[in-house]
C-alpha cells in the first residue's frame, strides 16, 4: 500500500467569508503524482483560530493532544505547507514527527515551524534586499545548494532556481542546518540530518511546473522516506 501523507490542513476564510481549512491543490497533486495517499490533518480543538491573535488561543488539553497525535500515527509522512500564521498545533505536529522520526516537508511557514523547534523562539525578520523575495512568477532568483547535505544528494544541483512568495525569512535555523540560501544570504532551506527526512525550504515547491526536474526531485525522495518509515513500523 502506497504510504499515507498527512497534510497539515490551514484556518482560513474562503471567498464567501465562511471558516474554512484548506490545502492548495498542488499540494495534493505532488503527493498523487509521488505515490503516495493524501490525508488532511486538522486542529483537535475547537478554536476561533482566524479571529483570535495567536497568544489569545487557548492551550490544547491532554485530550486535544492525545486525539492529535492519534491523527499523525495514521501518517507515513507530513507535510506542512505555507500560511501566514503559525498556530501551535502546527508545532505539537511538527514535534510529533520528530519524536518519531516520521519524514517531515516543511514549506516557507512549515520550515520556520522547524527553526524554532527544541530551541529559543526568535522572530522572522522582514525582507530589505535587491533580490525579489514576492514574485507570482515560476521562476524568481537563485538558490545556492550546500554540497554534502541530504537537499544536494536529493537535487544534485549546486544552484536552481526557485520561485519566492514570502515577505519575512528566518533570522538563523536555531538547531538545523542551512543548507540552502539566495545570493543575499536569506536562508532558503534547512534540515536535520539526524533524522529520516527533514527538510524545510522557504520556496513553495509545489507550485512549479510538473515538469520541474527539483520538485520532482523533492517529492519523490520525501515519498521515497515514508515508503521506508511505512515498511520500519
Amino acid at each position: 500500500m502506497a504510504p499515507i501523507i498527512g497534510i497539515v490542513e490551514w484556518p482560513y476564510f474562503d471567498k464567501d467569508n465562511d471558516k474554512i481549512y484548506e490545502v492548495v491543490n498542488p499540494i495534493v497533486e505532488w503527493i498523487v503524482r509521488s505515490g503516495g495517499i493524501p490525508m488532511g490533518i486538522f486542529p483537535t480543538q475547537i478554536e476561533n483560530f482566524v479571529d483570535k491573535k495567536i497568544p489569545e488561543l487557548e492551550k490544547m488539553t491532554p485530550t486535544e493532544l492525545k486525539n492529535l497525535k492519534e491523527a499523525i500515527m495514521m501518517c507515513d509522512g507530513i507535510i506542512k505547507p505555507g500560511a501566514t500564521r503559525i498556530y501551535p498545533h502546527e508545532s505539537k505536529i511538527y514535534e510529533c514527527a520528530c519524536d518519531l522520526n516520521m519524514p517531515y516537508l516543511g514549506i516557507c511557514g512549515g520550515m520556520q515551524i522547524m527553526r524554532n523547534h527544541n530551541t529559543e523562539y526568535v522572530p522572522n525578520i522582514k525582507n530589505e534586499s535587491n533580490i525579489t523575495h514576492q514574485s507570482k512568477e515560476d521562476y524568481v532568483h537563485e538558490v545556492n545548494i550546500i554540497k554534502n547535505s541530504r537537499l544536494h544528494s536529493i537535487l544534485n544541483k549546486d544552484n536552481i532556481i526557485v520561485n519566492s512568495r514570502h515577505n519575512y525569512h528566518i533570522a538563523n535555523p536555531g538547531l538545523k542546518q542551512i543548507v540552502a540560501y539566495a545570493n543575499d544570504g536569506i536562508i532558503e532551506a534547512i534540515e536535520d540530518s539526524n533524522k529520516l527526512f527533514n527538510i524545510g525550504v522557504q520556496w513553495h515547491p509545489e507550485s512549479l511546473p510538473t515538469d520541474d526536474q527539483n520538485s520532482i526531485n523533492l517529492f519523490g525522495e520525501f515519498i521515497e522516506s515514508a515508503k521506508i518509515y511505512k515498511k520500519g513500523r
